[in-house]
């Protein structure tokens, strides 16, 4: 009878974590990240967040309310921390700092009740999240200058030009529906397609020889200012292997001749519109001097000296 109580608890306690999550997270180098994990609740619990290829110490391990070093990896120490340290509503979820290439791997979060602590070794539990964390050095930006109602293409290139690209997705963050452009299973899909940018974009070469997957923008816009993000998946791609991130910030200029044409801060049409500013000023100043002058001379024709000359002139030839 104990023995078949003791398998009921054993039971129970493995169908309490028997659902496991698993996610895929990409993080840039240098970033803080957290690996989400949730128990059912967080009474008596002892904490274990491991990656495989560590073997047995681990990423972090909590017990009693407090961190356990003695077991942790030397490459995690000062760089994780739990998100809710009173673990509320079950949430042991990991905060890893500071993220490197290194840390890319496989997490698994487990969660024990404490009253079978001592005898873990006995009880093989199961992940109750598996974490998936790829980390990318942050991609290389390319700055693109085109005129007002041109066309421009946004350069991409795949890594490897020998493996066919499975998918391309172009974006522009910021947007409601960030999809400027998006390929895959071989074909164009519109239906995943920011409604500003429809029959205005399409790729340099559709067949996308050599890996190349840039875009043509036309009938350029103030409106398409900014940053593009150009994300490539190959078919030899894994979970594990990098997929290729470019990013192009596009400036968008009024055409020459036009008020701010030729630079972006429009110091061409500044200039020759304080050109035209100082040409009426100098014109303006020459009426007034001109009328000023015109003025004081009809006074000077009628002044006293001048009329008592003219009387003296007039009496002479009557005389």
């Amino acid at each position: 009878m104990i023995l078949r109580t003791a398998s009921q608890v054993w039971i129970l306690l493995l169908l309490q974590f028997v659902t496991t999550e698993q996610k895929i997270i990409t993080a840039e180098s240098g970033q803080d990240i957290t690996l989400p994990c949730r128990a059912s609740n967080n009474n008596n619990i002892v904490v274990e967040w491991s990656r495989a290829d560590l073997e047995s110490d681990y990423v972090m391990l909590y017990r009693d309310g407090y961190f356990v070093l003695d077991y942790q990896h030397p490459s995690f120490k000062n760089r994780v921390d739990l998100q809710d340290r009173q673990m509320k509503d079950g949430d042991v979820s990991l905060i890893l700092k500071d993220v490197t290439i290194n840390d890319t791997g496989t997490y698994e979060c487990r969660v024990i009740q404490e009253r079978t602590n001592r005898k873990r070794a006995l009880l093989k539990t199961r992940p109750i999240s598996i974490i998936y964390l790829r980390v990318v050095d942050p991609p290389d930006q390319e700055n693109i200058t085109v005129q007002y109602g041109q066309s421009v293409i946004l350069p991409c290139q795949a890594p490897n030009d020998k493996d066919s690209i499975r998918v391309v997705r172009w974006t522009k963050p910021g947007l409601q529906d960030e999809n400027v452009y998006l390929y895959q299973d071989g074909r164009f899909d519109p239906k995943e397609q920011n409604p500003i940018f429809k029959n205005r974009v399409d790729l340099q070469d559709k067949e996308m020889k050599n890996g190349t997957a840039s875009l043509i923008l036309r009938n350029v816009t103030t409106d398409d200012l900014g940053a593009y993000e150009c994300l490539i998946l190959q078919s030899a791609a894994t979970i594990s292997s990098n997929n290729h991130i470019s990013i192009i910030y596009l400036s968008v200029v009024d055409p020459p001749g036009q008020p701010g044409g030729d630079t972006e801060d429009g110091s061409v049409g500044l200039k020759v519109g304080l050109s035209v500013c100082a040409a009426l000023l100098v014109a303006v100043a020459s009426f007034l001097i001109y009328r000023k002058h015109k003025q004081q001379k009809n006074q000077d024709s009628y002044s006293p000296a001048n009329c008592r000359l003219v009387e003296m002139l007039q009496t002479s030839s009557m005389a």
